[in-house]
């Protein structure tokens, strides 16, 4: 068990409790309604947050511009058990939910699963600026997500026209300029949109290009930061009738930089590569949703992405090209049953998908991205059973078929069960409680299984002409990850609408038993290999193996948050502590993020259309790591934002920020490369319609 350093489950928990007592200090009415936020991913129907009884977090749009984000590590921080590491270049992001890293979570995209893997180059393939909204579930959601899912589901929503029409408008433009100091980036925006009788659609298009290498905090140069981006998105709507609707969403994405070949690391001139990224995206979602029939609430999500990356390494013009496309289909239907006392929602589904990647280096077939594909097939049922309105019982299953495939490994096939169990109990509509158990599993990713060839080769500093050639090793043999965890949660919320304040608060406990937990080894002298020397005076090569292996791990945590909001300013405040042992070899795990704590402050000024405030994040040192793995200095980090919408300028609005205030050095664990340091931004943007 590690030693908490700077953040720990009592300051969390006091925290929330003082916040309680303000808002109680200030005549808050226990009994008072709120307008209710909503999730559609925890259950994949549309139900409350405050009584729903899983670990969810939405992040909608405003807050998404508020802070100008270069990446989504701006988006996401502060929401609790989350962060994006990867580092500075947006090309290299990963997510990092509750200690699960990478494909140990699902992303979804306007509810298509997004399952690109190639080491070290990113998940994100979408700029912030084309996002409406992000929902975050935080556990096991294996039960309706399916393989991946063991630290949960990060759901991203792209803009359509009925996201930026003003009541009575049916079309509308926008244009956005905006700048950073760190790195001179430019952003630019500009999409049209509108809708006519059943028909509606929106076009947009961003350009941004970080012109100069970014700075860290330490004052130097964060080497081969530079790129551009080109994203460009097409939401196309018709409704059919009265209760049917299809969506048709396509989107492209294009970066070019030159930075390592492993994106998230540091940069050294032998690694240096020109990389294009280039994705290409088609989305079908069709629902039909009659009020008067409470037996069919019907959706369909159907999808196409295929993802090509070419680097060419400038130091010998290496040639690699990696390709990887996904396809897949989703259906589900919900039938609604019972009455006020007792009624039953029964989410019943069938989710097919397949991928497959290939790989070449100078024109052969590359072993370090073998050809591969796999499969998967599945159905699941969820009953969200409610009694007298206080009662919840969400039971659920999913039942997958999978099959796996490459020409190195040969054929595996397997299946996998996994149940979810969830219980809510309201008492009062100020107050919730809630615990879940449930399982998840994670199939190995194809280039886990099958990867082969030469890893790396460096100098190993034990004397001229020496160096380290480190090769993959398959292991087609790996077995699935299995987690089961429990959650236990608790949620407060008072509103008293005279004064209009409101208080909302939540603390969950989790943890996680994960066997087989997939963990990758890296061995810079191999035993059963002597070192090689090439007389007279030729270098002399020590051989090294990388290779994934089973553990057995376990992951536990506390999470908590707390919001009061008033009509002219809001607080929150959001935090996470986490455990992560390797049961197997009795150490850390060496993917447990930093415990963090992050505080907001937001005020209104709405005779001036103003808006200002800011953000700080306090993170711990992380030393728990397994022997030889990255150990992680704490920071503490300072954001700022003032928005003013001028009332004599219809449709302007201009947004500045400071990031990372004073300029402090520091890296998101386990990524070893800094974040960008002290960064001014400004963006000014107009809208019309009509």
């Amino acid at each position: 068990m590690r030693k908490k350093t700077t953040i720990s489950l009592s300051l969390l928990t006091g925290t929330i409790l003082s916040s309680s007592l303000y808002a109680q200090d200030v005549g808050v009415d226990f009994d008072a309604a709120e307008v209710e936020e909503i999730t559609i991913t925890a259950t994949r129907v549309e139900r409350p947050v405050f009584s729903t009884p899983t670990a969810v977090s939405v992040v909608d749009r405003n807050n998404i511009q508020l802070y100008q984000p270069l990446s989504y590590a701006d988006v996401l921080e502060g929401v609790p058990g989350v962060a994006i590491q990867g580092g500075s270049r947006r090309i290299s992001e990963e997510p990092n939910v509750r200690g699960f890293l990478d494909n140990q979570v699902v992303i979804r995209l306007d509810g298509s699963r997004q399952n690109f893997d190639l080491a070290h180059r990113g998940r994100f393939f979408v700029d912030p600026d084309l996002v409406s909204r992000i929902e975050v579930v935080r556990g096991s959601a294996s039960a309706l997500y399916g393989s991946g899912a063991l630290g949960g589901v990060i759901s991203v929503e792209t803009i359509g026209a009925n996201d930026l029409l003003q009541d009575g408008e049916t079309f509308g433009a926008r244009a956005k300029i905006g700048y950073q100091s760190n790195g001179d980036e430019l952003l630019t925006s500009f999409g049209v949109y509108g809708k006519s009788g059943p028909i509606d659609i929106l076009g947009n298009f961003v350009y941004r290009q970080v012109f100069n290498d970014l700075e860290g905090g330490s004052g130097n140069p964060i080497v081969d930061t530079e790129d551009r981006l080109l994203n460009g998105l097409v939401n196309f709507g018709l409704n059919i009738g009265e209760n049917s609707r299809l969506e048709i969403i396509a989107d492209q994405y294009d970066n070019e930089g030159e930075n390592p070949t492993a994106a998230d690391s540091v940069s050294s001139p032998n690694t240096v590569v020109d990389r294009d990224t280039r994705e290409r995206n088609l989305r079908l979602n069709y629902t039909y949703n009659d009020p008067d029939n409470q037996f069919i609430d019907f959706r369909v999500n159907a999808y196409y992405s295929d993802i090509d990356v070419t680097e060419a390494r400038f130091v010998d013009d290496r040639l690699d090209i990696s390709d990887f496309s996904s396809r897949g289909i989703d259906i589900n239907n919900t039938s609604r049953f019972g009455s006020d006392g007792l009624s039953v929602a029964l989410t019943y589904g069938f989710e097919w998908f397949e991928d497959d990647q290939s790989g070449t280096r100078d024109g052969v077939d590359r072993l370090q991205f073998p050809d591969a594909e796999r499969s998967f097939t599945a159905v699941y049922a969820q009953a969200e059973i409610e009694i007298l309105e206080t009662l919840s019982i969400i039971p659920g299953i999913r039942y997958d078929d999978f099959a796996q495939d490459s020409d190195l490994g040969g054929e595996r096939d397997n299946d996998a069960f996994t149940p979810r169990v969830a219980i809510g109990f309201s008492p009062t509509d100020w107050f919730y409680l809630w615990g879940s158990w449930a399982e998840a599993f994670r199939a190995p990713s194809l280039t886990e299984l099958f990867n082969d060839g030469t890893h790396f080769a460096i100098p190993n500093g034990l004397g001229p002409n020496t160096l380290v050639l480190n090769q993959f090793v398959p292991t087609p043999d790996l077995l699935p990850e299995e987690a089961e965890t429990l959650e236990l949660g608790a949620r407060v919320r008072f509103e008293n609408e005279t004064d209009d304040i409101r208080l909302q608060a939540s603390a969950t406990y989790f943890s996680s038993d994960i066997d087989n937990f997939v963990n990758q080894v890296v061995t810079f002298l191999d035993p059963t290999r002597p070192p090689q020397f090439v007389p007279p005076f030729g270098p002399t090569t020590f051989f090294g193996t990388t290779q994934s292996t089973n553990v057995d791990a376990n992951i536990s945590g506390f999470e908590a948050e707390a919001k009061f909001d008033s009509t002219y300013f809001s607080v929150s405040v959001s935090g996470f502590t986490l455990d992560g042992d390797d049961r197997t070899n009795n150490t850390g795990l060496g993917s447990i993020p930093q415990d963090s704590i992050t505080f907001t402050l937001n005020g209104n000024i709405p005779n001036w259309g103003v808006r200002l405030g800011g953000r700080a994040t306090i993170a711990s040192a992380q030393r728990d790591v397994p022997d030889g793995s990255v150990e992680t200095d704490g920071y503490e980090t300072i954001d700022l934002f003032v928005s003013w919408v001028p009332k004599n300028l219809e449709g302007f609005s201009i947004t500045a920020g400071i990031d990372n205030l004073f300029d402090e050095e520091f890296s998101v664990h386990p990524t070893v490369i800094e974040q960008p340091g002290r960064s001014f931004r400004i963006t000014l943007s107009h809208r019309f319609g009509g």
